[in-house]
């Protein structure tokens, strides 16, 4: 006999889906990318998730100088990269409102 799938119904109630928690960061993003006159990468800054999920690393890989390479790596929880980038950064204009179409 088949079990009913957590997905039935879907199309006729979206809201019926069961809910998923995340917590943690997931995935790579590259950040800067410095190449030189023949397309010979020198330099370049990533920021990746940590393989249990419960942080971020900031990775700077310099190879400008001939026959070096140097990487450092800074982690930060996606929390505090969070809390920094609401300190530092600049909030967008309009971006803080809501289209009342769109609230749940």
């Amino acid at each position: 006999m088949l079990s009913a799938s957590p997905f039935s119904g879907f199309c006729d109630d979206p809201t019926s889906l069961p809910k998923t928690v995340t917590t943690g960061s997931v995935g790579t993003i590259p950040l800067l990318a410095e190449y030189d006159d023949q397309d010979t990468l020198l330099r370049s800054v990533r920021l990746g998730a940590t393989d249990d999920s419960r942080s971020v690393t900031l990775i700077d890989r310099d190879m400008r100088k001939p026959g070096t390479l140097r990487e450092v790596r800074y982690e930060i929880t996606p929390s505090e990269l969070i809390a920094v980038i609401r300190a530092h950064g600049a909030e967008l204009p309009g971006e803080n409102h809501v289209n009342p179409a769109h609230t749940d």
